[in-house]
């Protein structure tokens, strides 16, 4: 089987982290998300990845490659943003006909089962399954409607009071060519509204209930929840030689810290604090409740507390950045930098 990542937006929500960093590349629990989806494909039964990308395609394709992690990765590039059937007819030709294929919002961190979810497609003979999840208030991502036999009936769009069902589309599908059918041509197009209705009525679109784990990291917000629900929840990893890196400093676990960190005398590191690769610390700097993406450099006697910081910044000596704020990659900071609680910094 192959697999289609839908990553083709501009990843508007996530500004301005996402000015310069593809949405594919953003780091979870220090991990790329792209690293973490060939994974749990791979485990499904993929291993050839078709990327639908638009935004920084060319810094994508560059950094992934051709192969990665044992998966051969193939790139279907979008003039504009298509949606989310509109990259399945333009990739028609990478996917073939021979059968199935695995479809994924390329925003979604979860541990759905691939293989058991192809398993039932395929035991039901359906043109299109869903991966279906409970969400607390379904309003802000839409809601689906199942009967008993497991067909989806109806799919209801994002709006304010009431809905009838509290299961909402968690953006993984298991896909028959036949789908094609039901795709519109030209343009931007949508499985939700274009393709997915139509099935529902003749009664060809099947649901499957994950119950584990799953993220929407689209949205800052559910971004930073993502990462500190899973760095807590495997109490990730940091390693006894990054212990005896510190040099007369303090670990507060969770918190994990990336290859190649380097961490100057007295740091203080945690709780809920991810430093992906490369990164450094200066000496006695404190960083806590704070995600920082690789390559970025934290000066002397420096303080972060709930902040997330872009790829390759440097924060000068005894800066102080305040709750809340999000500092753009690819910025430097001067020393003595004092920054307000919830304050963005772009280039």
């Amino acid at each position: 089987m192959k697999g289609l990542l839908l990553a083709g937006g501009f990843a508007t929500r996530l500004r301005p982290l996402s000015c310069s960093k593809p949405k594919l590349l953003f780091p979870v629990v220090g991990v790329p998300l792209i690293d973490l989806m060939l994974t749990w494909l791979k485990s499904g039964g993929i291993d050839e990845t078709i990327l639908a990308v638009n935004h920084l395609s060319e810094k994508l394709r560059m950094e992934i490659g051709e192969e990665r992690l044992g998966s051969k990765v193939l790139f279907s590039v979008e003039r504009e943003p298509l949606g989310t059937a509109g990259p399945i007819r333009l990739a028609r030709e990478m996917l073939g006909t021979g059968g199935s294929f695995i479809v994924v919002n390329g925003d979604i961190v979860s541990d759905v089962d691939l293989a058991e979810m192809v398993k039932a497609h395929q035991d039901h003979s359906a043109i299109a399954t869903v991966a279906l999840v409970s969400a607390k208030d379904p309003r802000q991502y839409g809601s689906v409607t199942m009967t008993r036999d497991g067909l989806i009936s109806k799919f209801e769009e994002k709006k304010p009071g009431r809905v009838r069902s509290g299961r909402i589309n968690a953006g993984v599908y298991v896909l028959s060519p036949d789908v094609l059918d039901y795709i519109p041509d030209g343009g931007a197009a949508s499985l939700e509204r274009d393709a997915f209705p139509k099935l529902a009525e003749k009664g060809l679109i099947r649901g499957w209930k994950h119950h584990g784990y799953w993220y929407d990291i689209g949205r800052i917000s559910e971004y930073r929840r993502a990462n500190m629900e899973l760095l807590g929840g495997s109490q990730m990893r940091e390693s006894e030689g990054k212990r005896n890196d510190l040099r007369d400093g303090k670990a507060i676990p969770p918190l994990h810290v990336g290859n190649s960190a380097r961490l100057g005398r007295k740091v203080q590191l945690g709780p809920n604090c991810i430093l992906s690769e490369r990164v450094t610390v200066g000496d006695r700097s404190k960083v806590r409740n704070s995600i920082v993406f690789e390559d970025t450099t934290i000066g002397n006697e420096c303080a972060l507390d709930g902040t997330l910081v872009g790829e390759r910044v440097a924060i000068g000596n005894r800066s102080k950045i305040g709750r809340g704020t999000i500092i753009a990659g690819e910025i430097s900071l001067p020393d003595g930098s004092v920054v307000k609680p919830g304050s963005v910094i772009l280039s």
